[in-house]
């Protein structure tokens, strides 16, 4: 042991605090984000931004705490010394807290031991030679993880991207007008009733496409993941691990072999296939742009620091590529733009799914001398599930995926249920923003002789006890089942058909209807010379590496019982979804009032009901609250204006028991509304428990 220092200088007090910074804070962050360089690239980021963001992060917090010594330093060196020891504690703290957590089994002694461990080594750091020398060593820690994130990880190749999207020998004349829409995170089996079917009744635009087009029903993906499911479409090729969905990972595909014969205009939200020569992209200001990855990793960094029960509350980060914002958010109440590289907090607020088809139908009135080629990868109907089937919003204030963790669907089948309702809503209004963009090829006359391509990345599953994604033998039908419909120019009569087709078979497909040779080879083929094969290999890919392998009758099999189990769940219509679909429409008793001492439920934001605007875009028909006196799993109806609209089941939040259900917005009138909740007793007795306003 020795005496305690004095005083501190600035650099030796920024490479002792960079040291422990780097280990606590910046490594865990780099280390996560140089094995998911696609966050970059869903979100648009520049080089300029990525180097802007790892070096910021690395250097400038152990800089300013630096700052701070020196400057209490300056003024009285005992201040400036308890300063350092101070923010050491604090970094050692931080960089025990996970272990120490995951070891004790949550914060109740974890924060507690984590800040005595921090106490102790500042303790050591203020009265040993060798402590601070060991702070001197590992001061070239913020260099060494600066160089593993932008050198030796996949980052690199958005940091130092090379020359992507080479010209490649497409034809240099076309007539035929190429239309290629892929739909998020959309399984087979939500598109079919019982039989098989298209359910025309809920999804009347995608029945009328498989009445025009070919309808390809056992068609399967090759990735579960975006970023890997839709570069396979636009290649033809199969995913490789590691790849980046960018142009220069990917410099042959639907864009660049059309390049010359086509007028394009492609919205690709998630990946950056289409090169900047082709596509020229504008991007949001700087500051939004550092706004929106601030906000997303200030989320990873409490992922990445606390223990799991105080991660309990935050949105997960490996459920949505769109941000890990968890907010209810107003319809109109956030920025967007038209190039839909947009900041996370705009993808939330949905304006890229809708200002995509926008943009996509605006295209289609643009003078052009060549055959237009639109390709359109819309973020819906993937969750957060917040549309209705008119394209209302409605608002959340509570957890926009009850009964998901980040293992998968832990909770009841009937809660998870209520997610598939959710998902059903937003299919619906996915389907008419679908029925909007064909209607807008047939009125400019491009839809006969158009090859059309309607097709999904990869689906979703709703079982209890699975995960959401990725695919494997329990989940296969809903995630690797995907819709894919192709219409051919000239074709009017629609067929389906049974042939064992994959999603990377849509490039040489779109290739052979335009009568194009595809100059490269592709793992696909036209989906027209694929055999009907129950038993053909399907295999799935996670990102590129092997996460499923099972035999397509199995997948087929096993869809169809899933599409009987959700026409069960629909027989009673979407809003019918729940445990007592007998009660809906029910009148009220005009004279039920509250039970003293009985159970009592709240609703949350209750003005919301008050004034009721139906042009604004924003409906409060998601109905959620607290109860008291009852336990989990109890029937509760939820009444509107006089009539029970729906009935769902309590369930645990945390330490609260709590409810939601979604209404019919046609239930809600303009201006004031009444929401009573009922608990349901034997023989379909309803008491009321809670109301609003």
């Amino acid at each position: 042991m020795s005496e305690q220092p004095r005083s501190l200088g600035f650099r030796r007090a920024a490479l002792h605090l960079g040291g422990l910074w780097a280990l606590a804070f910046a490594q865990p962050l780099f280390d996560l984000l140089g094995r998911n360089a696609q966050f970059f690239v869903a979100r648009g980021s520049t080089t300029g931004d990525i180097l802007g963001l790892a070096l910021g992060y690395a250097l400038l917090p152990p800089l300013a705490g630096a700052a701070v010594v020196w400057a209490l330093g300056r003024i009285r060196p005992v201040a400036g010394w308890a300063a350092q020891l101070v923010l050491v504690a604090g970094l050692v703290a931080a960089l025990v807290l996970p272990p120490v957590g995951d070891a004790l089994g949550g914060s109740a002694l974890a924060l507690a031991a984590a800040a005595g461990m921090g106490a102790g080594v500042a303790a050591l750091y203020a009265r040993s030679d060798a402590v601070r020398t060991f702070a001197t060593v590992i001061s070239p820690a913020p260099l060494v993880v600066l160089v593993l994130l932008l050198v030796f990880s996949p980052v690199r190749e958005l940091v130092w991207p090379e020359d992507g999207g080479a010209a490649v020998a497409g034809p240099a004349r076309s007539s035929t007008p190429i239309v290629h829409i892929v739909l998020d995170e959309l399984p087979q089996s939500t598109l079919a009733d019982a039989g098989g079917r298209i359910d025309a009744e809920l999804f009347p635009n995608f029945a009328r496409l498989a009445r025009e087009a070919t309808w390809y029903r056992n068609a399967t993906t090759v990735d579960d993941l975006t970023t890997e499911a839709v570069p396979a479409q636009l290649t033809g090729e199969q995913p490789q691990r590691g790849s980046l969905p960018t142009a220069a990972e990917h410099p042959r595909n639907l864009f660049t072999l059309f390049a010359r014969s086509h007028d394009l205009t492609v919205v690709e939200p998630i990946t950056e296939l289409c090169p900047e020569r082709l596509c020229a992209k504008t991007r949001p200001g700087t500051l939004d742009r550092f706004r929106a990855l601030e906000s997303d990793l200030r989320v990873v960094v409490q992922h990445l620091l606390l223990p799991e029960d105080l991660r309990g509350g935050l949105p997960a980060i490996d459920r949505v590529w769109e941000g890990f914002e968890g907010g209810a958010t107003a319809a109109g109440e956030l920025r967007g733009g038209s190039n839909l590289k947009l900041d996370v907090l705009a993808r939330l607020a949905g304006d890229d799914a809708i200002a995509g088809f926008k943009r996509a139908m605006a295209a289609l009135d643009r003078p052009r001398s060549r055959p237009p080629l639109l390709f359109l990868h819309s973020t819906l109907p993937h969750g957060a599930w917040r549309f209705l089937p008119d394209g209302r919003q409605y608002s959340m204030h509570r957890s926009h995926f009850p009964g998901l963790e980040s293992a998968g669907w832990t909770g009841p089948q009937w809660l998870v249920d209520q997610g598939f309702q959710r998902h059903v809503l937003q299919v619906q209004y996915t389907d008419r923003l679908v029925g909007a963009l064909l209607d807008k090829l047939r009125a400019n006359d491009l839809y006969e002789n158009a090859v059309v391509v309607v097709s999904a990345d990869h689906g979703v599953a709703f079982r209890s006890g699975q995960p959401r994604r990725p695919a494997n033998r329990e989940n296969a039908q809903d995630i690797a089942g995907v819709p894919l419909f192709v219409k051919l120019p000239g074709q009017r009569v629609g067929a389906v058909d049974d042939r064992a087709v994959r999603t990377i078979d849509v490039l040489p497909t779109i290739a052979a209807a335009a009568e194009a040779r595809v100059p490269w080879r592709t793992a696909g083929i036209p989906a027209g010379r694929r055999r009907v094969d129950p038993g053909a290999r399907i295999e799935v890919t996670h990102a590129g590496a092997p996460a499923l392998s099972t035999r397509l009758d199995a997948i087929v099999r096993a869809r169809r019982e899933r599409e009987a189990v959700e026409a069960e769940l629909l027989r009673h219509g979407v809003y019918g979804i729940g445990p007592a679909p007998q009660l809906i429409g029910r009148r009220l008793e005009p004279s039920g009032r509250l039970v003293s001492g009985g159970p009592r439920a709240t609703i949350d934001v209750p003005e919301d009901y008050r004034s009721v605007d139906g042009e604004s875009g924003l409906v409060p028909a998601y109905v959620s609250g607290e109860l008291n006196g009852l336990p989990a799993n109890a029937v509760v109806a939820v009444a509107v204006n006089g009539r029970v609209r729906a009935t769902t089941r309590t369930y645990r939040d945390r330490s609260r028991i709590v409810y939601a259900a979604v209404v019919p917005p046609a239930s809600l009138r303009d201006g004031a509304n009444s929401v009573t909740v009922l608990e349901v007793l034997p023989g379909d007795r309803l008491r009321p428990i809670g109301a609003a306003p």
